[in-house]
């Protein structure tokens, strides 16, 4: 097969439109690789350097690199959306395959942080413990949130590949 070349999506050149909306899915396109770019960066560098087996570490490290990953997932949401709006069923792929992978990724993250949950719980008392108990409720919404959404890109990404569109 040759290069992913974008498919014609039926427009009508009227006064201009097809140029603006080929700019325009060019403009969505590379603002998602950014976002995807600035927010894995953020959160790769969350977990380095690396320090397994210190709780506290991985307990601040899961919580801290879940802020990041709404960057990540608006990225990615961008550039398969895009894709499919172009007819590029290798990007639909790169795509999916990445949130694929960010999703199994928050699985494991999940798996460690609920791991040393207890043990933050009972580490802190006081002003302290308020915070803490904000940080959980909003790492347990993430743990719901993120994967659903991570898996629901990948599928797209996934059926985009296979359908030419989504």
């Amino acid at each position: 097969m040759g290069a992913d070349k974008p498919k014609q999506t039926g427009l009508r050149k009227a006064g201009g439109q097809v140029e603006v909306v080929e700019r325009v899915s060019g403009l969505f396109r590379w603002a998602g690789f950014a976002l995807f770019l600035l927010g894995s960066t953020d959160v790769a560098l969350t977990w380095l350097p690396t320090s397994f087996g210190n709780r506290e570490w991985e307990f601040a490290t899961v919580t801290s690199s879940f802020n990041g990953m709404p960057v990540i997932l608006l990225g990615l949401v961008l550039v398969v959306a895009t894709a499919a709006w172009e007819g590029r069923r290798w990007w639909a792929l790169a795509g999916g395959i990445v949130a694929a992978g960010f999703f199994l990724f928050v699985l494991a993250a999940i798996a460690l942080w609920a791991t040393n949950l207890p043990l933050a719980l009972e580490s802190v008392e006081g002003v302290v413990l308020t915070g803490l108990k904000k940080a959980v409720l909003k790492t347990s919404v993430q743990s719901v949130i993120l994967p659903i959404f991570f898996g629901g890109i990948a599928y797209q990404g996934f059926r985009g590949f296979r359908s030419g569109n989504l």
